[in-house]
């Protein structure tokens, strides 16, 4: 059955009015300060904003020039429309969580490959009437199969995430709410892609799509400013209170598991793969909230760092003195993923495992 012409007008109308208030709520509501530390945060906000902002200029197109979209390109165009909003999404959250995966270096196959691709077809069909049927269904699975990937690469950084957030003293910040995040989007993405095939289900889509954005946008921009109260403990004690109940407990925690933790280093035992807080804290004799604690508090640092720092110094002594594949190294400290052996590699010591290597011995 066809939507009336007054139907999708005043659909139209709503959705302007509701992407306008979403896109310009996300960019100007709780903006960070020019931190450093928020770069990502602010990246994520503004990328989610202008996903929003251009649904919102494509709404208004469609309110105004109705009569000149055939069914064909008016498919088409929506394909195409709602595959750039899923992929500024997708880089909206890989932003959020602050993601190894590099953005900018699958910029490329993310994104313009994609829409190109859609783009070449929707211009094919104009010049193949016959096959309008044929290209439809080809821009379909384009769009499916890109947001099968958006899904797992999205769902893949967030369980990576989830698994270093449980080594962070910051524990009771919640990320639970980003995966249901990845799912909805991901589901949202496919039922607008039945939408467009079955019509007579669109005003179901366009009913549960809001509420789905809505939820998107109030958890983003609620995100940061419950992280800083955690961080800045505005929801324990006073600071002067809490600030005497960190120096006793720091100097407990000094005092109680400070040798162990120097035995269980100079024991080298964290040379072994995939250790958790929770496994070296039992190796040392305590518990994982001690040892995290012991760790911000009396070192600095989270529980991954300290325990990657460790590994790259080891690997550090492996390069000099013993001619094995740099492969083998990261095997040998506890890293088997190369990438991410050269990753921290290089982050802690600012330079890759093979240059170290090389010049390490041109000093010998």
């Amino acid at each position: 059955m066809e939507v009336p012409f007054y139907t999708h007008l005043a659909l139209n109308i709503a959705y302007v009015i509701l992407f306008a208030m979403l896109g310009l709520f996300t960019l100007f509501i709780h903006i960070p300060s020019e931190e450093a530390i928020w770069v990502s945060y602010r990246k994520s906000r503004k990328t989610l904003g202008g996903a929003f902002l251009l649904m919102t200029a494509y709404c208004i197109l469609r309110s105004i020039h109705p009569q000149y979209l055939d069914e064909y390109v008016d498919f088409w165009l929506l394909t195409v429309v709602s595959l750039l909003f899923s992929w500024l999404n997708y880089t909206s959250f890989l932003y959020l969580i602050n993601t190894e995966h590099t953005i900018r270096k699958h910029f490329i196959i993310d994104g313009l490959i994609p829409i190109s691709l859609m783009i070449v077809l929707g211009l094919l069909g104009e010049f193949l009437p016959a096959y309008h049927e044929m290209f439809k269904v080809g821009l379909g699975v384009v769009f499916m199969a890109k947001s099968m990937r958006m899904f797992y690469v999205c769902d893949q950084e967030w369980k990576r995430v989830y698994r270093e957030q449980q080594n962070y003293y910051d524990k009771e910040i919640d990320i639970t709410w980003m995966r249901v995040l990845v799912w909805l989007t991901f589901a949202l993405g496919i039922s607008s892609l039945v939408a467009l095939y079955l019509p007579a289900i669109h005003l179901i889509y366009c009913c549960a799509a809001p509420l789905v954005f809505v939820y998107m946008v109030g958890k983003v921009v609620n995100y940061l400013p419950r992280k800083i109260m955690i961080m800045r403990g505005q929801e324990q004690n006073s600071k002067d209170e809490q600030s005497k109940a960190q120096a006793s407990q720091k100097a407990n925690l000094e005092a109680k598991i400070g040798a162990q933790v120097e035995r269980w280093v100079q024991e080298k035992r964290y040379c072994k793969a995939e250790l958790s807080i929770k496994e070296v804290a039992i190796q040392i004799g305590t518990n994982h909230t001690y040892l995290s604690q012991y760790l911000n508090d009396h070192l600095q640092v989270t529980f991954q760092t300290w325990l990657n720092t460790l590994r790259i110094e080891e690997s550090k002594r492996i390069l000099i003195t013993e001619n094995i594949p740099i492969e083998e190294t990261g095997i040998r400290v506890g890293i088997p993923e190369s990438y991410n052996f050269s990753r921290w590699f290089k982050v802690v010591t600012g330079t890759t495992p093979l240059r170290y290597r090389r010049e390490e011995k041109m000093k010998q």
